[in-house]
């Protein structure tokens, strides 16, 4: 499988596990130096095939394709041009870690799972603000300068990793991380 169809197919997997919306969420990977492919703005993820990916150049600014590229672009240029050895990033509106940042539970996702362990890496929470805006952005690449994976509050997750299957892996595995700690809080209270 090549990156485009990767891309397309981890998307896919997202809104099938109930991870985003199917219009919600987006992702990219690395071509070039310069270029990277992603997802198109509010195009259905479910339906995805490699030839709606939008070819973005970020230095330029300037993109191919018969779609425009998503309002998140430019927290995906950010990282990209912050991070030489990211190669993916994936966003996506995880209903549980959402909720746990916005109850304002500190540090969930330290549990010492094998998936907190060996495939979250760093998380941070940036700071909120519109969605698509050049302020979201830059607070998203802020955090993202040291971290795998950056939260918003009252909106998502960005993953990134050295590859799709890197950034899917975290994303999935933060929110494995948030169900384990919502259930053990429960089993706690119950017994």
């Amino acid at each position: 499988m090549d990156e485009a169809e990767l891309l397309v197919e981890a998307m896919k997997l997202l809104v099938q596990m109930g991870l985003t919306n199917p219009k919600g969420g987006n992702a990219s990977v690395k071509i070039s130096g310069n270029e990277i492919l992603i997802t198109p703005s509010g195009y259905p993820k479910h339906l995805l095939r490699p030839k709606d990916l939008v070819v973005y150049n970020i230095d330029t600014g300037e993109y191919l394709g018969i779609h425009k590229p998503s309002i998140e672009v430019n927290a995906h240029r950010l990282i990209y041009l912050n991070r030489k050895d990211v190669n993916a990033v994936i966003h996506a509106h995880t209903p549980l870690t959402i909720a746990l940042v916005d109850a304002g539970i500190d540090k969930w996702w330290k549990t010492g799972t094998v998936e907190s362990n060996y495939s979250l890496g760093k998380v941070s929470i940036a700071s909120e603000a519109p969605p698509g805006s050049l302020e979201l952005a830059k607070n998203i690449a802020d955090k993202a300068r040291d971290s795998k994976i950056v939260i918003v509050p009252r909106h998502g997750v960005f993953a990134l990793g050295k590859d799709v299957e890197d950034a899917l892996d975290a994303i999935i595995a933060l929110e494995a991380t948030a169900k384990y700690f919502l259930v053990k809080a429960i089993i706690n209270k119950l017994f």
